[in-house]
């Protein structure tokens, strides 16, 4: 999971933004070797996840409650998840796809 909050919001500071960026951050990172990348390979461009597969007409459930969101789910290793937070945040969740069975999604503000 990962929160984000800019302080001056910008095209780059979306939702859809950040949720792709999280995606893949995490397919560089986990899945070199699925994608066929070397080891070290933080200057290949691996942006298997692009703007335009992001669904932003998704419910994603913070605090028990269910709130507008998007979700990446074109990508066979993983799926993404996030919403815009009251206080100008973001937060994502990327998750392996293998896993999904077992877990339910939601989203909790600590007190």
């Amino acid at each position: 999971m990962r929160t984000t909050w800019h302080r001056n919001p910008s095209p780059g500071t979306s939702l859809r933004s950040v949720l792709v960026e999280h995606v893949n951050h995490i397919l560089r990172n986990r899945y070199q070797q699925e994608l066929g990348l070397s080891d070290g390979s933080w200057d290949q461009p691996a942006a298997a996840v692009m703007d335009r597969m992001v669904n932003d007409q998704v419910g994603v459930i913070v605090n028990g409650a269910e709130v507008p969101g998007a979700e990446v789910d074109t990508d066979p290793f993983v799926y993404g998840i996030g919403t815009e937070l009251a206080g100008g945040g973001v937060v994502t969740a990327v998750l392996p796809r293998a896993e999904l069975m077992l877990i339910q999604v939601q989203f909790a503000t600590r007190a």
